[in-house]
């Protein structure tokens, strides 16, 4: 379980392909299955990205997120993004995928969208949506057009490759459209504590561990106050920011005992408690519906 560096993802899975620089405000890269190297045990490791990633799968495959198993077959698009904690694993000989990535520079550009209540983006998790054939060739089609952009030296290429991303992405989420559904133009405090959160636990190791656990040390990193962020997330939530910050250690110290190899003492020293004693007793008053 660990966090994969583009780079790192480049050497892992891609078949003589270069990691060249380009021009854009961030990464972005398109492939395909072809490409992918036949040794996929590095993909079967439960693991973050540093990347979004769009995949256009056709075939069966499994993915693992956390605790959850996803058996995938037939056409399909996934979303995954930085948060996003999954493995990926297929045995299928006729299985064939196209694949963009992105980072955060690129898909954001110069705007200021918040993408974390987007449905492809929410929740940290995978995003799966079955096609059809026509909503399969519609959605490659698009790839095809970002395929060809790419190659291009067009001196607005990044802008217009940008603009597909988002066809892409507004294609797929109007096939389970809700009119419920409302995109705020910008992140709420209570949004920003879990943007925060989060990318406090994205690469947690034995080297780099947790910084603070403790609700002054979140108020300080988003500009405000304790007694501030508490009554914005028991709004939403019902819960302190003390509340929220003890299930999230649970969950990263629930994912690092079933899926690495650190011992107790280790991931303890992850999660920022100094003796080891302190984090089982922690982990010892945990409600039962969390473990």
């Amino acid at each position: 379980m660990h966090n994969t560096s583009i780079n790192t993802f480049y050497d892992q899975l891609v078949h003589d392909k270069v990691l060249e620089p380009n021009n854009f405000l961030g990464h972005f890269d398109i492939f395909q299955w072809q490409d992918v190297r036949k040794d996929l045990s590095a993909c079967e490791n439960l693991q973050r990205k540093q990347f979004y990633k769009i995949s256009i799968l056709d075939g069966q495959a499994t993915y693992h997120s956390n605790d959850n198993v996803l058996q995938i077959s037939g056409k399909n698009i996934v979303f995954t993004d930085p948060k996003t904690r999954f493995s990926f694993s297929t045995t299928d000989p006729d299985f064939n995928a196209e694949y963009c990535i992105f980072t955060e520079g690129f898909l954001r550009g110069t705007n200021k969208l918040s993408f974390n209540n987007w449905p492809v983006f929410k929740d940290a998790d995978i995003y799966v949506k079955s096609l059809s054939d026509k909503a399969h060739q519609d959605l490659l089609s698009i790839l095809k057009e970002i395929k060809t952009e790419y190659q291009s030296t067009y001196p607005f290429k990044e802008q217009f490759i940008l603009n597909k991303v988002f066809d892409l992405i507004h294609y797929t989420q109007k096939l389970d459209f809700d009119s419920d559904i409302k995109i705020k133009p910008a992140e709420s405090l209570d949004e920003l504590f879990f943007n925060t959160l989060e990318n406090e636990f994205c690469n947690i190791t034995t080297t780099t561990t947790l910084t603070d656990k403790s609700p002054s040390y979140f108020a300080k990193l988003l500009h405000t106050t304790v007694d501030r962020l508490n009554v914005a997330i028991k709004r939403i939530t019902g819960k302190t920011t003390q509340d929220l910050i003890h299930e999230r250690i649970v969950v990263e110290a629930n994912i690092m005992l079933r899926h690495s190899s650190y011992s107790i003492k280790e991931i303890a020293w992850c999660l920022d408690f100094q003796e080891t004693s302190h984090f089982i007793n922690f982990y010892k008053k945990t409600p039962a519906s969390l473990l």
